[in-house]
């Protein structure tokens, strides 16, 4: 592409500051297919970032540091259309200083794949390690649509695969040779303002962000809810890592909800998934093969 711009504009918003609830009614015709998929994940972009069209630009990166992750965003030509999101937790676990990592890849305007890294635990005495290795729950689409589920061991794959036709119908299930010792779950890197719903059931509403916190309430699966902050607490409830949303119940008393069980518009209903796929394995005498 021969026209350059600088993506110095592209600034993105920290969990620290006060947003807008994504709730209210939104133009959403007015955005990039790019951008409309990010927003309705709930990934804190810049309303400067939002308002970008073609063919202003698409090439370079940008870094922007946050106090709890940061966000890089590349980008490619205008002829192929690629973007690429990445948000990495602030978390030396190795030398290399690389933390956990959620990624967003694009083709041509529409969602290609979602997945999640781990940094590998140091291998030798003196603390080195490799770099980040896919780890956990891993989001395939095709032209767009969801097209498998499938869950990753530092590479590797492992559990099951679930492979979705357009309809969102299971068709197929895989076991793969190796376990998922680190579980297959969810990285939440933040939880900002706007609509959610529940994403499992008996979800529990506590009193602060913790597991060890007084419970409020428990909420069943798909319950409308809206976050009012990130709580910017991070913990780990096996196999999932993330923070907690600050949630407003429809009484008005107010609580946190661990950001796995929450579920944006825009996420996959990956329990649902699931669900599916354990009645196609019932139908089909399923094996683990």
């Amino acid at each position: 592409m021969k026209l350059v711009f600088t993506f110095l504009s592209f600034l993105f918003i920290s969990c620290g500051t006060t947003l807008k609830s994504e709730s209210k009614s939104i133009n959403y015709d007015s955005f990039l297919p790019e951008i409309k998929f990010l927003i309705e994940n709930r990934v804190p972009i810049s309303e400067e970032m939002k308002a970008k069209k073609f063919p202003e630009t698409w090439e370079g990166n940008l870094q922007s540091s946050l106090r709890d992750y940061k966000i890089l965003l590349g980008s490619s030509s205008l002829e192929r259309r690629s973007l690429s999101i990445t948000i990495e937790l602030k978390e030396n676990m190795n030398r290399t200083g690389a933390g956990r990592q959620k990624e967003f890849f694009f083709r041509k305007g529409k969602i290609h794949i979602i997945r999640h890294n781990e940094p590998i635990p140091p291998k030798f005495e003196s603390g080195e390690s490799y770099n980040n290795a896919e780890t956990g729950i891993s989001l395939y689409y095709e032209d767009g649509v969801l097209s498998k589920v499938a869950c990753f061991y530092y590479y590797d794959p492992c559990g099951e695969t679930s492979f979705l036709n357009p309809k969102g119908e299971v068709t197929k299930v895989t076991k793969e040779k190796t376990q998922c010792k680190k579980g297959c779950g969810h990285l939440v890197p933040y939880r900002i303002p706007g609509s959610y719903f529940i994403a499992d059931n008996k979800v529990r509403v506590r009193k602060e962000p913790s597991t060890k916190a007084e419970i409020i309430t428990e909420l069943n699966k798909d319950t409308p809810i809206e976050v009012i902050a990130d709580a910017e607490v991070y913990e780990e409830v096996f196999p999932h890592y993330g923070t907690w949303g600050k949630v407003k119940l429809d009484d008005g008393r107010e609580g946190y909800v661990y950001g796995a069980f929450l579920r944006a518009p825009g996420e996959p209903d990956v329990v649902a998934i699931r669900e599916k796929a354990d009645e196609w394995k019932k139908k089909n005498g399923w094996k683990g093969k």
